[in-house]
């Protein structure tokens, strides 16, 4: 009696489920693809632990990725999921090295583009700083300045970063396009850094920035950082197209007298020669704290 009673219960359950699309995988590459997801959430859920969330996230989404790559089962989902799923498991510069051989890009091998660490700046701008502080200024060949910042609590690093982020602006608002801050070029053979990268449609410019927020003002230092920046800027008109055209602006920000920006753009523009002016265009943007929105306390001229 028991079993035909358990006979008929099953009979009722499989008439109703024939009317269902039961979803079963089609192949194995379905079923392995759900087999995939199933442990994607397992580990998704062991991420909850706190020691081991960093591992079970990553697997997680691994695994996930590739069971979706799977069920769409599509060649761009397959090419896209390498690349996502390298990222995790490989260094960024062989991606890199990857992806331009498969666009073909033969300038990429030429050179690459990377950021300045925030350590490196601070340690540049800190060692101008110095320079230019410690430097025994000699009467014929000192611009006489002093600078302040509006607020005692700025230390003479952080009135230079500002002041520089200000400057850039005024050329960023010139062209309409922001300034790639504090890049680094590397080729084969050399590395170049500047103080910002612009690239426009047609020519490409280099921006520099000499921040002096203390009086002594000596132009020797100044000569030979503008003379490093033409260097580095020949060297790298090497790397680009022979059609691409290169512009320099070197930035200066202080406290000027009357009349002291004329006298110094004069002595700039002498210190660039001929051959220099012929392979790109130079051009000395001169301002004073004040006119960057940066007022100052007690300006005394030395």
């Amino acid at each position: 009696m028991f079993f035909h009673v358990l006979a008929h219960i099953m009979k009722e359950i499989i008439g109703e489920v024939e009317g269902i699309e039961i979803l079963l995988p089609a192949n194995f590459r379905e079923g392995l693809a759900a087999v995939i997801l199933v442990l994607g959430l397992v580990s998704s859920f062991l991420s909850f632990k706190k020691q081991w969330k960093a591992h079970a996230l990553k697997i997680a989404g691994i695994l996930l990725l590739l069971g979706l790559c799977l069920f769409a089962n599509n060649t761009w989902s397959y090419l896209a999921g390498i690349f996502i799923i390298a990222t995790a498991v490989t260094r960024t510069e062989y991606l890199q090295n990857l992806a331009a051989i498969i666009r073909g890009n033969k300038d990429y091998f030429d050179y690459k583009k990377e950021f300045v660490s925030n350590k490196e700046v601070f340690d540049h701008k800190l060692q101008d700083i110095i320079e230019f502080k410690h430097e025994e200024p000699e009467k014929k060949d000192t611009e006489p300045v002093t600078a302040k910042p509006m607020s005692e609590s700025l230390t003479p690093l952080q009135l230079v970063l500002i002041a520089e982020d200000f400057a850039f602006k005024e050329i960023e608002r010139r062209y309409n396009k922001p300034i790639q801050r504090h890049i680094r070029i590397i080729s084969p053979d050399k590395e170049l850094e500047f103080d910002g990268l612009l690239e426009l449609k047609n020519k490409s410019i280099i921006c520099a920035s000499k921040i002096i927020p203390h009086a002594s003002f000596p132009l020797e230092p100044l000569y030979q950082s503008v003379q490093h920046i033409l260097h580095q800027t020949a060297e790298y008109k090497k790397l680009l197209p022979r059609n691409k055209k290169l512009h320099v602006s070197y930035v200066i920000v202080s406290t000027f007298n009357n009349g002291a920006k004329e006298k110094l753009l004069r002595k700039l523009d002498a210190n660039v020669n001929s051959v220099t002016s012929e392979m790109f265009k130079v051009e000395f943007l001169l301002y004073s704290f004040e006119e960057l929105g940066l007022p100052l306390l007690d300006s005394i001229k030395s």
